[in-house]
């Protein structure tokens, strides 16, 4: 199943639970306001595809309940379908262009390493002999 073929059943399901998970506090938005249950979520399951199939597990058996008691009974029920709710959400939320933008994280940027900024136990040859002998392996057990 695509994320073009999610049934709005699963999205509807996902975006309470979402919000109950990350609600608006402190300048921060709700999760389910970002679209956690859409486009993020669409996001999300194109890096992590493997987590749909414990969602739609996690909606099967939580459909109807509200959000605190659907998060109480997928902790006890199925622990892997909690866990791909909460990667789905979280990762859904600070993958936000407008989360990243108020915690302030630019995303990985490449850091040149100064030679000057070497520390100085490289600078001064302590691992040469080290470097120099080679690995050495024990054998364990």
């Amino acid at each position: 199943m695509s994320t073009e073929q999610l049934p709005d059943e699963l999205r509807g399901w996902l975006r309470p639970l979402a919000d109950a998970l990350i609600p608006a506090e402190d300048g921060m938005p709700a999760a389910g306001r970002l679209g956690a249950a859409d486009a993020q979520l669409d996001l999300v399951l194109a890096a992590r595809p493997d987590l749909l199939r414990p969602l739609c597990r996690g909606h099967a058996l939580t459909r109807g309940m509200s959000p605190a008691d659907a998060l109480a009974a997928l902790t006890e029920l199925d622990p892997v379908a909690h866990g791909a709710l909460l990667e789905a959400v979280a990762g859904g939320y600070y993958a936000h262009p407008e989360v990243r933008e108020l915690i302030g994280y630019t995303g990985q940027r490449a850091v040149p390493v100064r030679v000057a900024d070497f520390p100085e136990y490289l600078a001064e040859g302590l691992l040469e002999r080290v470097v120099a002998r080679g690995p050495v392996y024990r054998p364990a057990g």
